[in-house]
């Protein structure tokens, strides 16, 4: 992504960090939503629903990590498991890989919000 100039006053900058916050969250890329709308909260405290707004981007990249690594722990528990059946056909690992990340995606997904010990931020408005 390239690098955008920031012009204006510090108010002015900050909301054109707002918005490419918003649109990193339309896009699914909480981190970086998280890290703009920090850099907001940071200069500016308080600035339009920032703080909730860095709430929700908290949430959520914490959620997409849990979702990744719950996948990729199913999938290695089931590869696992199928080595430890005795099997060496690559294919059987492939479907065991692929079960797994499914399997695990899904149990992460109805677990997320008992692990994470928070309720889930109010959503957006």
């Amino acid at each position: 992504m390239p690098v955008k100039r920031l012009d204006g006053t510090v108010e002015e900058q900050a909301a054109q960090i707002y918005d490419l916050a918003a649109e990193a969250m339309q896009e699914g890329r909480y981190t970086a939503a998280y890290r703009y709308y920090l850099e907001i909260e940071r200069a500016l405290p308080g600035f339009r629903d920032v703080p909730q707004r860095l709430a929700q981007a908290n949430y959520a990249r914490r959620e997409q990590r849990s979702l990744l690594m719950g996948s990729l722990a199913g999938a290695i528990v089931l590869i696992v498991l199928a080595r430890l059946l005795g099997n060496n056909n690559e294919l059987v690992f492939l479907g065991a890989a692929v079960l797994g990340l499914v399997v695990g995606f899904v149990v992460t997904l109805a677990l997320y919000p008992r692990l994470a010990r928070r309720p889930k931020p109010p959503a957006e408005t």
